[in-house]
């Protein structure tokens, strides 16, 4: 996913080979979607529905990291400059940075088990029922990693050799793609917002000693004009989130609300029982996906918001100079503006639109019950 210049050739193709590796599935499973649709087989419609929308979703991100190529290696380079020089701060800020480190490194830790757990357990289960088929039932069949129409088959060739290992092999491959791109993309944008939070805990560490072991106005004010440099920073390095993931965002939108709707249909309906269990897994996975970007944006917009408290702690009624008194003053009235990430300007991503997707979710799943 790292949009490395040196090999900006390769990764174009590499990505090109891996939309037409997938989009054979996604073919497939519209033309499935299309014979479930005329034979009103509700059921198995929000099924392919759910891949449909996921395969759709892959293909664009995989788009994304082409088109976006020059913004991301820009916003990834920016990060590492920042990086370089955190290495010269001193131990206070140290620590934050190791932090903020160790709770990224932790936060990737446990959505790649997610994704894992979740993407596997396609292939997994598929192999075990039909394993136990085998094994104990009078009547084996086989079971496909994802049940499906297959062009130019009938329903008794698919599950025929050599046509079943064939799709067997192309749809583990398929559930492979999803997973590298689950973890990949979106863990770019999980570095970005930590990084984000990091640069302003670090100013306000800046402004709470501010006006210590300054006795003298000019460098106080050269304290102040280095905090609003930073700030301006942190302004610019979340519009080229913005930029870089807006697309992104809007697809986590629509898809949670989707993906959750149909997986908790899915999970109640009386048909495909012996694999309905995976959609447990897709509904908290998809619950997740969504519920990380609005967490870690509404703790940027809770570390932005405690600037104020900070800059008004920070012992500047001390200080006689009536202007640095006024600077301070709009740093305050500054702070109060809460943070936002908005995606294409519509969509406000916190906590409480985390919510109102769920109970849109719910909404839709009590429509599709009906």
């Amino acid at each position: 996913m790292y949009p490395n210049p040196r090999t900006d050739g390769k990764r174009k193709i590499l990505i090109g080979c891996l939309i037409l590796s997938v989009s054979p599935a996604l073919m497939l499973a519209c033309n499935d979607l299309r014979l479930r649709f005329l034979k009103n087989d509700m059921a198995n419609l929000v099924r392919q529905s759910i891949i449909i929308i996921c395969l759709t979703f892959v293909i664009i991100k995989l788009m994304i990291t082409v088109f976006r190529s020059n913004e991301i290696r820009a916003l990834f380079d920016g990060i590492n400059e920042d990086y370089e020089k955190f290495n010269y701060l001193p131990e206070e800020y140290q620590q934050l940075v190791a932090e903020t480190i160790k709770k990224s490194k932790s936060l990737e830790k446990i959505w790649l088990i997610i994704m894992s757990v979740t993407a596997s357990s396609y292939p997994v289960l598929a192999g075990v029922c039909t394993l136990y088929s085998m094994m104990f039932s009078d009547n084996p069949r086989r079971f496909m990693v994802h049940e499906m129409e297959v062009f130019y088959l009938t329903t008794e060739q698919k599950y025929e050799s050599p046509y079943f290992e064939i799709l067997a092999i192309y749809s583990i491959f398929v559930v492979g793609v999803v997973f590298i791109e689950f973890t990949g993309f979106d863990g770019m944008f999980s570095v970005s917002v930590f990084h984000v939070s990091l640069k302003i805990k670090i100013f306000s560490l800046n402004l709470k000693y501010m006006f210590v072991d300054a006795t003298d106005t000019p460098t106080i004010k050269k304290r102040i004009a280095k905090f609003v440099k930073d700030h301006c920073e942190v302004s610019r390095l979340i519009g080229e989130i913005q930029k870089c993931f807006e697309i992104w965002l809007v697809g986590i939108f629509v898809n949670a609300i989707l993906q959750t709707g149909m997986a908790l249909s899915q999970i109640t309906t009386n048909v495909n029982k012996d694999i309905n269990g995976v959609y447990y897994l897709f509904a908290v996975a998809t619950i997740i996906h969504v519920y990380l970007p609005c967490y870690l944006i509404s703790d940027v917009t809770y570390n932005a918001a405690e600037v104020a408290n900070v800059a008004y702690s920070s012992s500047w009624e001390m200080v006689e100079d009536v202007n640095i008194k006024k600077c301070i003053c709009l740093i305050i009235t500054k702070a109060q503006i809460p943070i936002q990430f908005r995606a294409l300007g519509m969509i406000t991503f916190n906590m409480e639109m985390f919510v109102s997707i769920l109970q849109t979710s719910y909404s839709m799943y009590t429509l599709l019950r009906k």
